[in-house]
């Protein structure tokens, strides 16, 4: 099982990184038996293009699914380096398997809706006054965007 630690310092390293997994992994204090070993570490970094933020991550081979869920289990949202780290499986995504790659087009019908006439299932048919799908049926309490935006701009 590969695991993600997202959101981890810069400055860390490989072995520290193997350190911060390797308690999750023990059965409890009294037993020294562990229920996985680490295979591998490494850390990559990411580039957000637009903002130019880096954001570092680990990635852990564990060689039992078991032993994965508990770290995961254990280690979500505790702090790493003064740091809370997220902690998830890993993926690996194949591009013959993914959905945005094989996903069949939208019709034009559909995209030049509103949402709340596609909730609704209504088609208007030649002039409509301003605000004729004021709410919507499902949720009473959604206000249409252009009343919204009528409301708040004072």
């Amino acid at each position: 099982m590969i695991l993600i630690i997202k959101n981890i310092p810069s400055i860390t390293q490989e072995s520290e990184l193997g350190d911060f997994v390797a308690p999750a992994l023990k059965l409890c204090l009294l037993f020294p038996f562990k229920l996985g070993n680490i295979l591998k570490t490494d850390i990559f970094c990411l580039k957000n293009m637009k903002t130019n933020v880096l954001s570092f991550h680990g990635r852990i081979f564990i060689d039992d699914e078991k032993a994965g869920k508990r770290v995961i289990e254990k280690l979500h949202g505790k702090r790493f380096k003064n740091k809370i780290v997220e902690v998830r499986e890993y993926f690996i995504r194949s591009q013959k398997n993914d959905r945005r790659l094989t996903q069949q087009p939208v019709s034009t019908e559909i995209l030049e809706k509103r949402k709340g006439e596609r909730r609704c299932n209504i088609k208007h048919q030649g002039d409509q006054a301003a605000y004729t799908n004021v709410f919507d049926t499902e949720n009473v309490y959604q206000i249409s965007r252009r009343l919204r935006n009528d409301f708040y701009d004072y």
